[in-house]
């Protein structure tokens, strides 16, 4: 007896599959039911971030931080685009333009840090 088999026979997900999607799923659930109840962005629970920052650290150096990180990316941008051509070109130095922007406001505000320590 002959049996019809489709070819190529369909792939039976992985348990470790299905357990990946529900949690992003569930997850995504949640952050939709809190953005829609509280109408605040939630936050991303601690144990999920890549990066997390001491306690300890004070306001200003936090923004001495960013200001720091902002030059590197704005530098990696304009490098990165010094290289390029035509629309790719375009989207880098506006990437560019947008963290020197970034880069002046965190330092306007390191200014004003400065005036009121003063």
């Amino acid at each position: 007896m002959d049996r019809s088999v489709p070819d190529p026979p369909p792939e039976t997900p992985s348990n470790e599959d299905i357990t990946d999607d529900l949690l992003r799923d569930r997850s995504a659930l949640y952050r939709a039911i809190d953005f829609y109840l509280t109408g605040d962005q939630p936050s991303p629970p601690d144990e999920l971030r890549f990066y997390n920052v001491s306690k300890d650290v004070s306001f200003e150096d936090t923004q001495l931080y960013i200001a720091d990180l902002l030059r590197c990316a704005s530098v990696t941008a304009y490098q990165c685009g010094d290289h390029l051509k035509g629309a790719d070109r375009a989207m880098v130095f506006s990437v560019w333009h947008l963290l020197e922007i970034a880069k002046a406001m965190v330092d306007r505000s390191i200014e004003c840090l400065g005036m009121k320590h003063g």
